[in-house]
């Protein structure tokens, strides 16, 4: 029940700022906010999900969701999947919180691996940090 509760806070963080998707604010650079995002996405691949969530989850994030429930959401998604083969896109767009007017950069990123494909949906604040953080 808890760990649906977290992934709900999540959801939640996530649609409350699509309300003004689109372009990328200036305060982030593409590139960088791609390379975060694969190297994220990387760590969890590499079984390094403890990192990801001490050194790059927002406090907000972290309490709203403890690092064993996020791990069983992720195992539950990837363990069927099998080995990580290769990123098959990244697609970054800008959000504004419709609320705060706080701006952020999300990046959907499609990872292919020997099974089927993950969709990762990560969302940074100005300081890089992960705001939003969604795997299906």
């Amino acid at each position: 029940m808890k760990k649906l509760v977290g992934i709900f806070m999540m959801i939640c963080l996530m649609l409350s700022m699509a309300g003004c998707g689109g372009k990328l604010s200036k305060e982030f650079d593409e590139t960088e906010v791609k390379e975060a995002a694969e190297e994220m996405v990387n760590l969890i691949n590499a079984g390094e999900l403890s990192q990801v969530y001490e050194n790059s989850f927002t406090p907000v994030l972290t309490n709203s969701v403890k690092l064993e429930e996020l791990q069983e959401t992720i195992d539950y998604v990837l363990d069927k999947l099998g080995e990580f083969q290769s990123f098959e896109k990244v697609q970054i767009k800008g959000i504004k919180d419709k609320n705060t007017g706080t701006q952020y950069a999300t990046a959907v990123v499609l990872a292919k691996y020997e099974e089927g494909n993950a969709m990762f949906t990560i969302s940074f604040d100005t300081d890089m940090l992960c705001a939003g953080f969604f795997i299906k």
